[in-house]
């Protein structure tokens, strides 16, 4: 038999008799007080306790429990001390470019730096436009006479014309329509319409001598649908002649003719043997800023001829 099986057998005993012991003493102090038994052949004798003897071998570990409740956690334990700086690392890879952010406050204006040193000579400009003309200086001194020249303004500014009736008594309130042309100068006056237009802008002459016969006549010069003059010729039953004459700033475009103004009183008279009624009218000077322009568009014709010369010339010159 193993010595640890004996042990456990002894012990087992020792703890059977030493608690039937223990229980008759409780019993006997409770109730009567028996004689104490003493075994015979064991030698054992069982009486009240002795001393605790030793302690005895440390018997085989039992099956561990099972875990128990987590703990609440402990308090924060005093900082580490710091520990040495390691080595500077390798440079990383540059990231991605990020999103532009806004735009800063302007800053301010920097002082003006030194002046450059000049640039080259940049290439000839076009010609400007022509600027407004100013305002009339005063009278110089007379000036020497120079030598005769040409003229570059192209034609000069003309304009007249002188017609006359083919008929007696037109019709009242509307253009009078002179159809014998004895003089239209750049034809502005249209015998269809009985009317001038001007063309050239300017200061005009206009006049009128109208034979009257049987009645009065009630004649005027009418500028743009406005009468700038009215005669009244009165009529006894003789002949006589009315006339009229003025001055006018026109424009381009204006229009100049002679009406009856009044009806019942239209004595314009013609006869092909021995009178006649005419109309009238001419340019007297041209307006300053119509000459600048047509000498201007004259000089310009004139280059454009010059350069398609050197053209040609250059063409022939290197294809002959």
């Amino acid at each position: 038999m193993p010595i640890g099986n004996a042990f456990l057998t002894v012990s087992v005993v020792l703890w059977t008799w030493g608690s039937i012991c223990l229980f008759s003493v409780i019993f006997s102090q409770s109730t009567i007080s028996t004689p104490n038994i003493t075994p015979d052949s064991s030698g054992l004798v069982c009486s009240q306790p002795g001393p605790v003897g030793p302690g005895g071998i440390a018997g085989v570990p039992g099956s561990p429990g099972a875990m128990g409740q987590m703990g609440s956690s402990g308090e924060d334990g005093p900082d580490g001390i710091d520990g040495v700086r390691g080595e500077k690392g390798e440079r990383g890879e540059s990231g991605s470019p990020g999103k532009r952010g806004k735009s800063g406050v302007k800053g301010r204006k920097g002082v003006y730096g030194k002046v450059g040193p000049p640039g080259l000579r940049g290439l000839h400009g076009a010609p400007g436009l022509m600027g407004q003309q100013g305002a009339k200086g005063e009278l110089g001194d007379r000036g020497s006479q120079g030598a005769s020249g040409g003229c570059n303004c192209g034609s000069p500014a003309r304009s007249a014309f002188s017609v006359a009736m083919t008929k007696r008594y037109p019709k009242e309130e509307r253009p009078i329509h002179f159809s014998r042309i004895l003089l239209n100068e750049g034809n502005h006056y249209n015998t269809s319409t009985g009317k001038f237009v001007c063309v050239i802008p300017g200061v005009y002459y206009f006049s009128y001598d109208i034979t009257v016969a049987n009645r009065h006549l009630a004649i005027g010069l009418v500028h743009n649908g406005q009468y700038k003059i009215r005669t009244l010729d009165s009529n006894s039953g003789n002949h006589d002649v009315a006339s009229g004459s003025t001055i006018l700033q026109l424009q381009n475009s204006d229009q100049v003719w002679l009406q009856i103004y009044n009806i019942g009183q239209n004595g314009l008279f013609f006869d092909p043997f021995w009178t006649d009624s005419t109309f009238t009218g001419f340019l007297i000077y041209a307006d300053q800023d119509y000459l600048n322009e047509a000498e201007r568009k004259a000089n310009a014709k004139k280059k454009k001829k010059t350069v398609y010369k050197i053209i040609f010339h250059l063409y022939d010159h290197l294809h002959g």
